[in-house]
């Protein structure tokens, strides 16, 4: 079983919409609570639980996503980013799995969604991901997958056998303007691995509940 918490950490962009150095769990708050599904046997896995109440932002009543979790930054300028992540204690073995995060727009206009699987500071904070998605183009649910092992040989320096950190980077990129805030939905994480996948959104509950992210790093 896989149990984490959503955190978030502000950090700066590199502009280009590339992989950031990364986050990490110390000194951050946490914005959404997570709980993990049951993996199988032969697989690691889990999926996000309902969001908690976060710091900053406001939520519009209207609003309804059941069981989701609600990521929200006020991206007000370009190389600006903001991280959201699932921590473990003890290191996950990733070999051979896929990470799918399935995620939807609320708002937003410019900017990008970047998934990450990452090591931790011990390893200085190597991972594979960070591929760009606009935001514009994710107002319909998406599935944006991580394969850990096609991604692993363009970074060697990545463990996957020493995975510290699932999660989602929103990104200004260089061009606005941005909706302030921007709003993602993450219905679901789920981890396959030798051929058997996590347990599903259904381990998330039933009630509206969000999570906010704080400003995003100058």
């Amino acid at each position: 079983m896989l149990v984490g918490a959503f955190a978030t950490t502000g950090c700066g962009d590199d502009g280009s919409g590339g992989g950031g150095a990364g986050g990490s769990p110390s000194g951050s708050s946490t914005s959404s609570t997570l709980t993990g599904g049951n993996g199988s046997p032969t697989g690691t896995g889990a999926s996000g639980g309902a969001g908690g109440e976060g710091g900053g932002g406001t939520t519009d009543p209207s609003e309804s996503c059941p069981g989701c979790a609600r990521l929200s930054v006020p991206l007000t300028s370009a190389g600006t980013a903001t991280q959201f992540f699932i921590g473990f204690d003890e290191a996950i073995d990733l070999t051979g799995a896929v990470v799918t995060f399935r995620v939807k727009a609320h708002t937003g206009t410019h900017g990008g969604l970047q998934p990450f699987v990452q090591n931790g500071g011990e390893l200085f904070w190597a991972n594979v991901g960070y591929t760009w998605n606009p935001v514009a183009d994710l107002g319909e649910w998406t599935d944006l997958t991580i394969d850990v092992d096609a991604l692993a040989p363009a970074s060697p320096f990545f463990n996957p056998t020493q995975v510290k950190l699932l999660g989602l980077q929103i990104t200004a990129g260089n061009t606005g303007p941005w909706a302030n805030p921007t709003v993602i939905y993450v219905d679901s994480i789920t981890v396959t691995k030798g051929g058997s996948t996590s347990a599903a959104r259904g381990a998330w509950g039933t009630r509206d509940e969000f999570g906010e992210g704080g400003a995003s790093g100058e």
